[in-house]
C-alpha cells in the first residue's frame, strides 16, 4: 500500500529572520510568505491531486504556511469568501494538531490563545474550537520532557497510521498525507532528516513489527 508522508518544515518566521526567540508564537516574515506560496507551487507539480488529509502544528507561523502553500489542496472554507482560494468541491481539511506544535518553551514557540487565533483565521474556528484547552501551555503531554516529547512521537505516527489507513479505504485514491511542522518534531520523527524551512520531504509510514516508522 502507498503511505506517503510528507514532513513540511513551516517558512520563515520572523524570530529567524530577526534571530529573535522572544517573539511571541512567531508569525512569518514577509518572506516566509513568498518560500510558503513557492513551496505549494513546487508541491502541486509534484504531488498533484495525491494529498488526502493534512495535519498541521496549532503555531501561527504553521498555520500561516499551510494557507499559503495549499490554496490548491484546502477546501475553500479555510480562506475569506470570495477571496477565490481553496478548492471549491472535494478539498482537505486542514487538521490542527498540539503534538506537532515545536518542542521548546522559547517563546516564539509558544501558542496563542484560542480567541487570539480566532481572530487571526476566522474562517478556522471549528478547528481552533476543537484544540485542547491548555494545549499552548507547555506542560503535561506537551512538556518539552524527554520523555513527553517520546510519548507525542508514538502518539503522532500512530495517528498518521490511522489516518493513512482511513485514506485507503477511499474511493477518490489521494492517500498522500502532509504534515506542517516544526524542525524539533521532523527531527524526533526522522532523527536523520534535513529539511529546510519552507520545504518538504516525503517519507513512507510503514510497520517493523510492533512500530509505526517514517522511512
Amino acid at each position: 500500500m502507498n503511505r506517503k508522508v510528507h514532513l513540511v518544515r513551516h517558512a520563515e518566521g520572523l524570530h529567524n529572520l530577526r534571530d529573535d526567540p522572544t517573539i511571541p508564537d512567531a508569525p512569518l516574515s514577509e518572506r516566509g510568505f513568498d518560500l510558503a506560496e513557492d513551496l505549494g507551487r513546487r508541491f502541486i507539480h509534484d504531488n498533484s491531486d495525491s494529498v488526502g488529509a493534512m495535519l498541521v502544528s496549532p503555531l501561527r507561523r504553521a498555520i500561516q504556511t499551510s494557507l499559503a502553500a495549499f490554496p490548491r489542496v484546502l477546501g475553500a472554507a479555510h480562506y475569506p469568501v470570495n477571496s477565490g482560494r481553496g478548492v471549491r468541491t472535494g478539498g482537505v481539511t486542514l487538521l490542527l494538531d498540539p503534538d506537532l506544535q515545536e518542542i521548546s518553551s522559547l517563546a516564539c514557540n509558544v501558542g496563542s490563545p484560542p480567541r487570539e487565533l480566532l481572530e487571526e483565521f476566522p474562517e478556522m474556528g471549528a478547528q481552533i474550537g476543537g484544540l485542547p484547552s491548555r494545549w499552548f501551555e507547555k506542560t503535561g503531554l506537551w512538556s518539552p520532557a524527554r520523555a513527553a516529547v517520546a510519548q507525542r512521537k508514538i502518539r503522532i505516527l500512530q495517528r498518521l497510521w490511522d489516518v493513512s489507513e482511513e485514506l485507503q479505504s477511499s474511493p477518490d485514491g489521494r492517500e498522500d498525507i502532509v504534515v506542517v511542522t516544526h524542525e524539533g518534531i521532523i527531527l524526533v520523527l526522522v532523527p536523520d532528516a534535513e529539511v529546510p524551512m519552507g520545504a518538504y520531504r516525503t517519507f513512507t509510514l510503514v510497520k517493523a513489527g510492533t512500530e509505526i516508522v517514517l522511512r
